[in-house]
Parts: C-alpha cells; structure tokens; sequence
C-alpha cells in the first residue's frame, strides 16, 4: 500500500509549534515511519490500513466523517508529539558526505545533546498521553471502528497499554552481591 500521510503540514506546523521555515519534505519520512510504527501499533493494522485506504480514496475524508474526527481531533495530536521526538535527532546532526555533522548557524547555537534527550522525554510523555486517548476513544466506540476490533495473524493487534515505563534503581546498594543489598535493605528500612 503506498505511503498516505494522516497529517497535512499546515495542521502539523500549527499542532507542533515548529517553525513556519521547517522544511516539511525533511519530515515526510519521519512521519511515514512513525505512522508505520507508533500509530498502527495503537490502531491495530486492519484499522490502520483501513483509513489508510479511505485517505487514498478520499484525501479530504469528507465521505467518512467519522474518520476525520478520530484522525483530526486524536491521532493527529499524538502523531504530531511522536514525530517532535523522533525529527530531534535528524534536526540536530546532518547526514554529509564527510560524515555526521552536528548543525550550527552563525545566529545561534545548536542545542547540547542532553537538552535534546530532554526534550524528546518530554515530547514522548506528550505522545504516549495522546496515543492513550486514541486508544480509549477507539474503546468507547468500536460501533463506529469495528476494525479496531479484528485482529490478524499478520501485522500488529492494537494496544491498550501506550506508556513505555524506566527502571527504577535503588540508590545506594552493591550490585555486585544480591545477598548483601536484600540483607541491608530490609535493615535500613526497618530503623
């Protein structure tokens, strides 16, 4: 199936606060892998494909009002968040023929690597809020989204669960000897 984008740039620019000057064919590819990856593993492959094949039957879906709101008011929103925290790294470095380049501008300064990583935490949290009320949207009405129901053998089934979650790490104990950290830990917790 070809590629069919679920955002157009006007929309996309006004969502993501991104500069009127940022070139939209540099985000095009961003944008088709984090629908092929994000928003099909929320919507399940059948739904996916299904408006897939409305937005190439109908780009303006104004024959499927039901699937403009979900993709306008929902998808659109955690799409936009995704492909921020996706686009980051893309815009920071170019890729040249002598190499990874870390862009740079005479008028200012290219953002540290760690304020990217932070921003990109930041802009996931965003996403995965959004990908959530996708997911309880679809939930509420499935009358109106049977496909998101149909699970396949092939491709990917919807999820329910849209957080990613870190590790939680103790602070002080010895990762070398387990008998210690359950003895010590216990202890200091008991005082």
């Amino acid at each position: 199936m070809a590629d069919v984008l679920f955002i157009q740039e006007d929309y996309f620019k006004k969502l993501a606060g991104v500069d009127g000057n940022v070139d939209w064919k540099k985000l095009e590819s961003t944008i088709i892998m984090v629908q092929d990856i994000y928003i099909q593993k929320i919507l399940g492959t059948q739904l996916y494909n299904d408006l897939k094949t409305k937005i190439t039957a109908n780009p303006t879906l104004s024959s499927y009002p039901n699937e403009k709101a979900l993709i306008n008011d929902y998808i659109a929103k955690a799409l936009c968040w995704y492909v921020k925290m996706e686009a980051s790294p893309d815009f920071k470095f170019a890729y040249q023929n002598k190499g990874i380049q870390v862009k740079s501008s005479d008028s200012s300064s290219s953002a540290d690597i760690s304020d990217v990583k932070f921003l990109m935490d930041k802009w996931r949290i965003h996403a995965e809020r959004y990908a959530q009320l996708v997911t309880d949207y679809l939930v509420e009405n499935t009358a109106t989204f049977p496909k998101y129901l149909e699970t396949s053998n092939t491709g990917m089934n919807p999820t329910v669960r849209n957080y990613t979650n870190g590790v939680a790490m103790r602070g002080d104990l010895d990762f070398g000897n387990e008998e210690f950290n359950r003895f010590n830990y216990w202890r200091r917790h008991e005082e």
